[in-house]
């Protein structure tokens, strides 16, 4: 019974990722994250990884979020039905590299992983 309760507070996350970018130059990465579930849903943990790989390059835990009414850092929350912009910092040991493919994985605190390739720049 447990089990099919983790499931259900998971489905209940809905997350698409519009646009994704990795600056190198700037060591940032930037998503424009959409809610579309009917739930807030907290972003816990970023990943960076190769893609076709499980091994991350890194892990980040603290984000920044742009809303009109508020910028904030640390654990963010996601609204539902609001695209918001969500940016974090790249650690120079995680090896991006301009022109090469990466996945970033997003984990909530539920547990509900969401993915996006990108070329970074």
């Amino acid at each position: 019974k447990a089990t099919s309760q983790a499931e259900q507070m998971a489905a209940s996350e809905k997350l698409k990722i519009e646009a994704a970018k990795i600056d190198t130059g700037t060591n940032t990465a930037t998503l424009y994250i959409r809610n579309l579930g009917g739930d807030n849903v907290t972003l816990a943990t970023a990943y960076i990884l190769k893609p076709g790989t499980i091994n991350p390059l890194c892990a980040v835990q603290s984000f920044t979020i742009y809303r009109p009414d508020l910028t904030t850092s640390g654990a963010i929350t996601l609204y539902p039905g609001a695209l918001q912009k969500v940016t974090f910092s790249i650690s120079s040991n995680c090896g991006v590299q301009p022109g090469y493919d990466y996945v970033i994985k997003l984990v909530t605190q539920k547990g509900t992983e969401f993915a996006v390739t990108v070329t970074a720049s």
